[in-house]
């Protein structure tokens, strides 16, 4: 491949609309579906790295790490989706001592992956999916204990206030029980002294009536003397 045919780091970020940063992140992570001069670029004479370059079919590769990524895979996710729809060398029947090369199938693009093997990618997303529903169950779990603690906390409370009503009620009901023992003593007392009262009454006229009549026969015996 003439060096006319490789882009440049700068032509391959503008056209995926990424920064080199970004680019070399990826060329890194991806490295082992990337041409050699992009993902392992050789060593300078100098002990430094030479300049990457890629291909039309590393751009290509790159671009489906970048609509993979806007789907929200992760990096381990891409890899193994990558994996998935990498070709797979055949070597060809020839005879021994042919000096014919060995040939390889052309494996599909990358961009038509999900048309040639679509189970892996049905598989991948439901893999996806699942995953996403099991981490939405753990979230909800964690909330149903948290919920429940609060519950628990909250009926112990309760209970507590509860008990405290319970023996301020037994209290109020002592004092009640006193009050009234003292309003049956008060009454008894008080109806104890209106007999007393109503007997003096009672005895007081008779004793006047009698003095009166023994004063006047004391008179009468002695005028007869």
């Amino acid at each position: 491949m003439t060096e006319s045919q490789y882009r440049s780091p700068n032509q391959v970020a503008e056209q995926l609309q990424v920064s080199l940063s970004t680019l070399r992140r990826w060329s890194n992570e991806f490295s082992d579906f990337l041409s050699e001069p992009a993902g392992q670029p050789p060593s300078t004479p100098g002990g430094g790295t030479a300049q990457r370059r890629y291909t039309d079919q590393d751009v290509e590769t790159l671009d489906t790490v970048r609509d993979l990524l806007a789907e929200g895979l992760t990096y381990v996710q891409v890899g193994k989706r990558l994996e998935a729809f990498r070709p797979r060398p055949v070597v060809a029947d020839v005879a021994p001592d042919s000096d014919a090369p060995a040939t390889t199938a052309l494996g599909p693009s990358l961009r038509d992956a999900t048309r040639f093997a679509p189970a892996v990618t049905v598989l991948a997303d439901t893999l996806h999916t699942v995953a996403d529903g099991q981490q939405l169950l753990l979230h909800s779990q964690q909330s149903n204990r948290d919920l429940l603690t609060v519950v628990l906390r909250d009926n112990f409370s309760l209970k507590e206030e509860n008990a405290k009503l319970r023996d301020r009620m037994l209290e109020l009901e002592r004092n009640l029980a006193e009050v009234r023992r003292l309003e049956a003593t008060r009454r008894e007392t008080m109806e104890s002294r209106l007999a007393q009262l109503e007997l003096r009454a009672v005895r007081e006229p008779a004793r006047v009536e009698s003095a009166r009549r023994s004063g006047c026969l004391t008179l009468g015996l002695g005028l007869f003397r």
